[in-house]
């Protein structure tokens, strides 16, 4: 590959990471955004990839489940994810 998307993936990388640090941050409220980055960094990067991407897929499976709602679902869907961030 070349070098620049080699770059542009570990970019990509790292903010997926975080974005899925800041959920399970929300979701277990026991420990902050902060502590539960680095924890997260601090694993292989095996394990990384299959955090985030679980996280990720539990997100886009909860949005097909409130999605089989219609319009009302995909807003409460929308509501429990801002809900969590914050």
């Amino acid at each position: 590959m070349a070098l620049g998307t080699l770059k542009l993936l570990g970019r990509l990388g790292a903010h997926a990471r975080r974005m899925a640090a800041l959920v399970i941050a929300g979701v277990w409220r026991k420990n902050t955004f902060a502590e539960t980055e680095r924890r997260l960094a601090a694993l292989p990067m095996r394990d990384q990839v299959m955090v985030t991407a679980g996280v990720f897929g539990a997100l886009i499976c909860l949005s097909y489940l409130f999605g089989q709602f219609g319009v009302t679902g995909f807003l409460l869907f929308l509501l429990l994810v801002v809900v969590v961030v914050n």
